[in-house]
């Protein structure tokens, strides 16, 4: 479902600006936010995703207060300043609440089939079990049996949880069909999901090898090329899956190539499992985004810093899938060293993102809140990163940063309001959900863990 998100503000009221001369009558809008303990913009310069030294300037207006027309942000400052200047058919009183822009999660894989929690608990005794490959593989069994309405009930159901713990934009992925009419099915499906979240959609159908093309690698990579066509107009871009268990970068250069010539935009993971060259690939073609990176070496990381491209990590999947921990068999995997790694990948400059990388497998977590919390424990990345990791350059992975991802006049009106009055009590926390209310374009759609199904139907429609 192509977004077609306006790159400017549309029919804007001429409003004057914070501090300006005090006229003798105020200026009406819809919706004034006033009074929050802290109001944290994530705003940088252009809406360009923070990196390096920018990582640690957080902008933070205290008593700071928002005005919305048309669902689009007209106004930031202080309470003191927009009061004097504009009065407002509803206002929302945000004393002693934290308000910031609504999370971004720039990778999930949604639609999907059967849960994994089994293979999982093997992985945890070191039983014997399926491993990453398997796994995906029983997935992408109980995807193709399952009916269109289970899917939507299920990928509706994550989108809940994620819209309560405070996520506004979600991009939704296929990549569990592995056959033409499936992946096709999915993309249709991602569609159709009717929710107040936003979606961007995705087609993922290089995530791996089938069983069926395993003797025939070439035949599928020609079956993915084949299907570029028939979902170009109704997905935002498609990903490339360039990592050892996946696509060598000579295979997934023949798709980049393809999706190219359409004109589509491209994600790629790279880099998980092995180094496959796939970060510096995904850099060649220009990528919005180059996701994991847990192996990537020093020139494709060095490549991806001297890029506009955004990497995307995902501290959920890390501890999932036990990284931090050592093997109990004597001889086996040791942890690794997450926070040794987390810093290499900072301070080469690269513009980095936080996700949830929500699977069934790898990574089964719908809560941004909980990325923070784990990347701060984790990767030791301190609270101003993974809020600007978790907005402004969330935003940029899906070439949305214009439009969302911080609190700046003419961008939509997607935001959090929280039972904390700090941006730090939320990394703090682990395991709650501290949201009050989440905005979208201005329209209330979730409040107290409770998704308000009535916006739901009338929100849910706006693209």
């Amino acid at each position: 479902m192509k977004q077609n998100l306006d790159s400017a503000v549309k029919s804007q009221p001429q409003i004057a600006p914070p501090g300006a001369e005090r006229a003798t009558v105020k200026i009406n809008v819809d919706l004034l936010v006033i009074h929050a303990a802290e109001l944290l913009t994530a705003r940088t310069p252009d809406s360009l995703p923070a990196r390096a030294a920018q990582l640690d300037t957080l902008e933070l207006i205290p008593d700071g207060a928002l005005a919305v027309v048309d669902g689009r942000i007209v106004a930031v400052g202080t309470t003191a300043e927009l009061s004097a200047t504009y009065t407002a058919s509803r206002v929302e009183d945000a004393s002693g609440r934290l308000v910031s822009p609504g999370f971004v999660d720039p990778h999930t894989h949604l639609l999907h089939g059967g849960t994994r929690h089994e293979d999982w608990e093997g992985k945890v005794l070191e039983a014997p079990s399926l491993g990453i490959g398997g796994g995906i593989l029983s997935t992408i069994t109980g995807t193709r049996e399952a009916s269109d309405g289970a899917l939507l009930a299920g990928g509706r159901a994550v989108l809940d949880d994620l819209l309560v713990n405070g996520t506004t934009t979600v991009e939704v992925k296929s990549g569990y069909g592995l056959a033409r009419a499936e992946e096709v099915r999915l993309v249709r499906l991602a569609s159709e999901l009717g929710h107040p979240a936003r979606i961007v959609s995705t087609y993922l159908g290089a995530h791996m090898v089938p069983d069926e093309f395993r003797t025939d690698r070439a035949g599928y990579v020609d079956e993915v090329i084949a299907t570029l066509p028939e979902i170009a107009a109704d997905v935002d871009s498609i990903d490339i899956a360039c990592d050892p268990i996946s696509f060598t970068a000579s295979e997934s250069r023949r798709i980049a190539e393809a999706a190219r010539a359409l004109g589509l935009a491209l994600r790629f993971h790279a880099d998980q499992t092995g180094d496959a060259g796939g970060t510096a690939l995904a850099v060649e073609f220009g990528a919005l985004s180059v996701d994991h990176l847990d192996e990537v070496s020093d020139a494709g990381l060095s490549a991806l810093a001297a890029s506009g491209s955004v990497g995307v990590v995902f501290p959920t999947a890390n501890a999932h899938l036990l990284d931090m921990t050592s093997s109990l068999q004597p001889g086996g995997r040791p942890a690794k060293d997450l926070a040794a790694w987390a810093q290499r990948v900072r301070d080469s400059g690269a513009a980095l993102a936080l996700s949830t990388d929500y699977n069934p497998g790898t990574s089964p977590c719908s809560s941004m809140q909980i990325v923070l919390q784990l990347a701060a424990r984790l990767y030791r990345w301190s609270y101003a990163q993974v809020w600007q990791m978790a907005t402004i350059n969330a935003a940029a992975a899906l070439g949305l940063a214009a439009e969302i991802g911080s609190l700046d006049v003419g961008k939509r009106a997607d935001f959090v309001l929280w039972d904390v009055p700090s941006h730090g009590a939320v990394v703090h926390r682990i395991g709650s959900n501290l949201v009050h209310q989440v905005y979208r374009d201005g329209e209330l759609v979730a409040e107290r863990g409770r998704v308000q199904t009535r916006v739901a139907a009338e929100v849910g429609a706006v693209s």
